[in-house]
C-alpha cells in the first residue's frame, strides 16, 4: 500500500489526478478544491488503496477520536462524490459497504513530482557588488518577503457574522433532544453580545448541501456545527468553524463539564468561539437568558422545545404549564414572561380559547416580567403589538411594533407580526419589507419563508413567490394557509390541475371534507356552473366545511361580491376572521372598486390610520408616504 510520503507527491485516481499538497483535484483544464477534512477522507480511502476503512477509522485520523455524529462523515463523503461527479447510483469511485465502511473502487496510481523550476539568479553586474555572505541574507529576507505577502493574502477577514446550525445529539435519547436545542439557542443568544457581528440560526441541518451552499442561503460568512453528548450527569460539547467562502474548516474545539455547570459551558464555548474568530479578548460573554438556578433553565429549555412545535395537540399548553414552573423557581427571569405572555396571546389563534382573557394575562405577564427585568422591556413590545393588532387597534400596534423590531435581540417574529400589521391594512410593498427583514434574521423558518412567499404572491412578484414557497416547502410548511396561499398563485398562472391537487390535499390534511372544490375548479374551467360552485360552498358553509379565508376568497373569484362583503364584514367583530391582508390582494380588486368597501374601512379603523399616516386611496389601492421607499423587487 502506499506511504502518506509518495501519496502527498500526487497520484492519479481513474480520470483525476490528485494532488495533495495543493489541495486540488484536475481533470484536463478542470480543477476541484475539496475542504481539508473532505480531502481528508480522500488520502485516508487512497492510503487502503481498494481496501475498506471503517468509520471509527475515519474518526480516529481526521476527528482525533472525539465523539461525532454520522453527519459529518456523511456529509463529507458527499462532497467528495461531488468533487469526483460521483453523484449518482451506482458510485464509481467510492464504495459503501453497509455498517461497516467504504473503499475506492479504482486503482490509485503513483506519479513522481516535475523536477522543480529553476531559480532566476541576479545579473552578473549585481552579483561581482555582493558578497557570498551578503547575498545569502538578500535571498532569505526576500524569501521570508514573499512567504509573508503569500500568507498575508490567504489570511481571511474576520467574519462578520456566522449561521449556527442544530447540534446534532449523540447521546442516543430522544429525550436530551430539548437540552441540545436549548444549548444551541442559548449560544446563539450569548454571541450577540459581540459588537457588529451577526448571529443567525439555522434550523435544518442540510444534509445535501456542501458548507458554502449552506452559508449562501443563510448569507453569512461562516458556519457553525456542533455535537452535544450526555453521559449520566456529563457534558461534552464539541464545534466546528467553517469558512462561508472556501468551506475549509478554520477553527474547532469542545468543552467538557457537568450538566448543573450548563451556564459556564455555553459561556466558555462562545468565548472560545469569539477567539477562534476575532483573537482573544478579555471581554465576558454571558447569557442574556441566563436563569438563576439549573431547574429553572431546565424548566425554561423544555418550554421552549414544545413551543416551538406548539401545532401538536397539548403543546401549546405543556409550554404555558413550563414557563410558569420556571416563573416560580426563578421570578427575575424576564424571558420566561415573555415566553408565557406569547402562549397566552397565541392561545385564541390555536384552540379558540377566550380573546379578552388571553389577552390581559398575555399583557399583565409581559408588565410582570418588565418589572423584575427590565432587559425585556422592548422585546415585550412584541406582545403589545400583537394584541393591539387583534384589537384593531392600529396606531398603537404599529408603535409597539417599532419598538419591539428596534430591540437589542429581535426575535424575527417581531417582524413578521409587524409585516401581517402593515398587509392588513393595506400597505403590502411595506410588509413585504418587514418579512423580508425578518427572513434575514431567520432564514431557515418555514414559517417566515412561506409568509415571504405570500408576500410575494400579494404584490404579483411570481418569480420570487414560487421560490420562496418551493423554500419553505423544503424547510417543512404545509399548513392550510400555506397550501391556498400556494394554489391562488398557480390559479393565477392557469396552472389549475396543479392548484386543485393542492387544494384538495390541504383540506384532507386538515381532517375536512372537499365537497366545494370540485364545483369550484369546474366553474374555473366553465364559467356557466358558477351558480353550481357557489350552491356547493353555501352547503360547506351551513355544515362548517370551509374556513373564512377560503370562503372569502373563492366568492370573490367566483365574482359573488354580495357574499365576499357579507364574509368581509365578519371582521368588525372581535379578533380576525380571517387574515385581512386578503381584503387587499389583486384578485379582490373589483371588491374594493365598491362604494361599500370604504364603508368596512372606516368600520374597522383602517380610514383614520391612513389619514393620521397621511395615505391616499386611489385606483382602489392605498399608498402612504411612508412606503416610497418599500419595493416589491427581489
Amino acid at each position: 500500500m502506499p506511504t502518506k510520503e509518495e501519496l502527498n507527491r500526487g497520484f492519479e485516481l481513474g480520470e483525476w489526478e490528485v494532488l495533495p499538497a495543493r489541495g486540488v483535484l484536475r481533470r484536463g483544464d478542470q480543477e476541484e478544491h475539496p475542504e481539508p477534512l473532505v480531502f481528508g477522507v480522500l488520502l485516508a480511502l487512497a492510503c487502503r488503496d481498494g481496501d475498506m476503512v471503517t468509520r471509527d477509522e475515519l474518526i480516529s485520523e481526521l476527528w482525533d477520536g472525539r465523539p461525532i455524529s454520522d453527519e459529518p462523515i456523511n456529509r463529507c463523503l458527499h462532497q467528495l462524490r461531488g468533487h469526483l461527479g460521483d453523484r449518482d447510483r451506482p458510485y464509481q469511485y467510492i464504495e459503501t459497504l453497509t455498517r461497516r465502511g467504504y473503499r475506492l473502487k479504482k486503482k490509485i496510481r503513483l506519479q513522481h513530482p516535475d523536477a522543480p523550476a529553476p531559480v532566476a539568479m541576479p545579473s552578473g553586474a549585481l552579483l561581482d557588488r555582493v558578497s557570498g555572505r551578503h547575498w545569502k541574507i538578500i535571498a532569505m529576507v526576500a524569501a521570508l518577503a514573499m512567504v509573508t505577502a503569500v500568507i498575508w493574502t490567504m489570511l481571511p477577514a474576520p467574519p462578520r457574522s456566522i449561521g449556527v446550525l442544530p447540534f446534532a445529539n449523540l447521546s442516543g435519547n430522544e429525550d436530551d433532544q430539548y437540552l441540545v436545542s436549548g444549548f444551541k439557542e442559548e449560544l446563539m443568544q450569548t454571541l450577540h453580545n459581540i459588537p457588529d457581528f451577526a448571529v443567525k440560526s439555522g434550523r435544518v441541518s442540510y444534509e445535501d448541501e456542501e458548507l458554502i451552499e449552506i452559508a449562501a442561503i443563510l448569507k453569512v460568512d461562516s458556519v457553525l456545527v456542533g455535537t452535544v453528548q450526555r453521559s449520566g450527569d456529563t457534558l461534552k460539547i464539541s464545534y466546528d468553524i467553517a469558512d462561508g467562502g472556501s468551506g475549509v474548516s478554520i477553527a474547532s474545539g469542545s468543552v467538557t463539564g457537568r450538566l448543573e455547570e450548563i451556564f459556564d459551558l455555553q459561556e466558555r464555548l462562545a468565548a472560545m468561539v469569539r477567539n477562534d474568530l476575532f483573537g482573544s479578548s478579555p471581554q465576558t460573554l454571558v447569557s442574556r437568558s441566563r436563569p438563576a438556578n439549573f431547574r429553572a433553565y431546565d424548566r425554561y429549555m423544555r418550554g421552549l422545545f414544545v413551543f416551538e412545535r406548539r401545532g401538536q395537540p397539548g403543546n401549546l399548553e405543556d409550554a404555558i404549564e413550563l414557563f410558569q414552573d420556571t416563573i416560580r423557581l426563578d421570578r427575575q427571569f424576564g424571558p420566561a414572561y415573555l415566553q408565557l405572555a406569547t402562549a397566552y396571546a397565541l392561545l385564541p389563534e390555536y384552540r379558540d380559547a377566550p380573546l379578552d382573557e388571553m389577552y390581559r394575562a398575555a399583557i399583565d405577564t409581559v408588565e410582570e416580567g418588565i418589572e423584575v427585568d427590565d432587559s425585556i422591556r422592548d422585546a415585550g413590545n412584541a406582545v403589545f403589538g400583537f394584541i393591539f393588532h387583534k384589537k384593531k387597534n392600529w396606531k398603537q400596534a404599529e408603535q409597539a411594533y417599532v419598538r419591539a423590531t428596534h430591540a437589542d435581540v429581535v426575535d424575527s417574529n417581531a417582524f413578521n407580526w409587524y409585516s401581517r400589521m402593515l398587509a392588513s391594512v393595506g400597505r403590502l410593498d411595506a410588509a413585504l419589507d418587514q418579512v423580508r427583514a425578518a427572513q434575514e434574521i431567520d432564514p431557515t423558518s418555514a414559517v417566515i419563508n412561506s409568509r415571504l412567499a405570500a408576500a410575494y404572491t400579494w404584490v404579483d412578484n411570481r418569480p420570487m413567490a414560487y421560490e420562496f414557497y418551493e423554500r419553505s416547502e423544503k424547510l417543512g410548511a404545509g399548513g392550510t394557509t400555506h397550501a391556498f396561499g400556494y394554489a391562488l398563485l398557480l390559479a393565477r398562472d392557469d396552472r389549475l390541475d396543479e392548484a386543485y391537487e393542492r387544494s384538495k390535499a390541504a383540506i384532507e390534511r386538515a381532517g375536512g371534507t372537499a365537497i366545494w372544490i370540485d364545483p369550484l375548479f369546474a366553474a374555473f374551467a366553465d364559467p356557466a356552473t358558477t351558480v353550481v360552485a357557489l350552491e356547493a360552498i353555501d352547503m360547506a358553509v351551513a355544515a362548517n366545511q370551509i374556513s373564512g379565508q377560503a370562503e372569502f376568497v373563492t366568492r370573490g373569484l367566483l365574482g359573488d361580491l354580495d357574499g365576499a362583503m357579507d364574509v368581509a364584514r365578519r371582521l368588525e367583530a372581535p379578533g380576525e376572521a380571517f387574515e385581512m391582508d386578503l381584503l387587499f390582494i389583486p384578485e379582490m380588486q373589483p371588491l374594493r372598486e365598491r362604494d361599500d368597501f370604504l364603508d368596512l374601512m372606516d368600520a374597522l379603523g383602517i380610514s383614520q390610520y391612513w389619514e393620521d399616516n397621511g395615505c391616499t386611496w386611489t385606483s382602489a389601492a392605498v399608498t402612504c408616504p411612508s412606503d416610497q421607499g418599500a419595493s416589491n423587487r427581489p
